[in-house]
């Protein structure tokens, strides 16, 4: 079978990025706790002295923040934004793993529109963003940044992300020195992992202000369309289980993987994490708008 790559066009387009971005704003401003003795300098759109970046100039704008040569060059109006007084920190984690690349890679290409949609809201309210994606070992990194700018760099990343068919393995506590100082981590994947990567969970909540993991399930997984005996690979580890398929043995998978996310869902709780579960037959728009308004609310 041919390899699915994720290209420009498995990312959202600019419409839904600005449509989500209005949508999450108030949800994604700096409100978070911060562990004792940190400081978080935040940086959002608002009225400051260092300049931010520029927009198209809406009515209602002040005069006097034109950039007259911008508007030149552009030929329409564009107005300078400033810096205020408070952003943070985002890093948002991304399974790369084998398991994410089953089914012609629908959760891996959910995982990046996701990511996607949550880097270009949090850069236009002016935090820095990093982004890791992640197997055994960091595949790749965009370091953190802010300004619209920045989210060519992520977007690239994010479209070009491809995760091996096999031999992959899912490693969370790969990521966890990437994460230090005032910031604010959010992974997406689907935890396919012997303790549903709680560990992992446990040790990146220490290192930040404030943890999010949105698992990404698709029930196609869990059910195999012809019954008789098979044997069934991991597509990361390589180990092999013998099966029988049919209605009983789907419905005893698909108990198992509600299992699996319920003990998720439990420590999560436990240990202060923001959590949501996706199924991806629900839009990642209001999937996703849900899940910071639960997180809103916890604060």
């Amino acid at each position: 079978m041919a390899s699915t790559t994720l290209t420009r066009a498995a990312l959202p387009s600019e419409p839904e990025l600005q449509s989500f971005a209005r949508a999450a704003a108030q949800l994604l401003i700096d409100r978070q706790s911060r562990a004792p003795g940190a400081r978080t300098i935040a940086r959002r759109p608002g009225v400051g002295i260092q300049h931010l970046d520029h927009r198209d100039y809406a009515p209602g704008d002040e005069v006097r923040h034109i950039d007259w040569r911008q508007t030149a060059r552009l030929r329409r109006p564009i107005v300078r934004r400033f810096e205020s007084e408070s952003v943070s920190d985002w890093i948002l984690i991304v399974d790369a793993s084998s398991s994410m690349a089953v089914h012609d890679a629908a959760k891996a290409r959910a995982a990046a529109r996701m990511a996607a949609a949550l880097a270009y809201a949090l850069l236009h309210l002016g935090h820095r963003v990093e982004v890791l994606a992640f197997g055994s070992r960091v595949l790749a990194r965009c370091p953190r940044g802010r300004g619209q700018h920045h989210y060519a760099e992520i977007a690239r990343l994010l479209a070009a992300l491809e995760p091996a068919r096999t031999g992959e393995r899912s490693d969370l506590g790969v990521c966890a020195r990437h994460v230090h100082g005032a910031a604010s981590a959010f992974v997406v994947g689907d935890f396919l992992a012997d303790d549903e990567m709680c560990r992992d969970l446990g040790a990146l909540r220490q290192r930040c202000t404030a943890l999010h993991a949105m698992q990404v399930s698709d029930g196609a997984e869990t059910a195999l369309r012809e019954a008789g005996e098979f044997d069934l690979v991991d597509v990361e580890t390589g180990s092999r289980m013998h099966a029988v398929a049919g209605e009983g043995a789907n419905a005893s998978a698909s108990r198992k993987r509600a299992a699996m996310t319920s003990r998720l869902q439990s420590f999560c709780a436990r240990s202060g994490v923001a959590f949501s579960d996706w199924d991806l037959n629900r839009p990642w728009q209001a999937t996703l708008v849900a899940h910071l308004v639960r997180a809103r609310l916890r604060c």
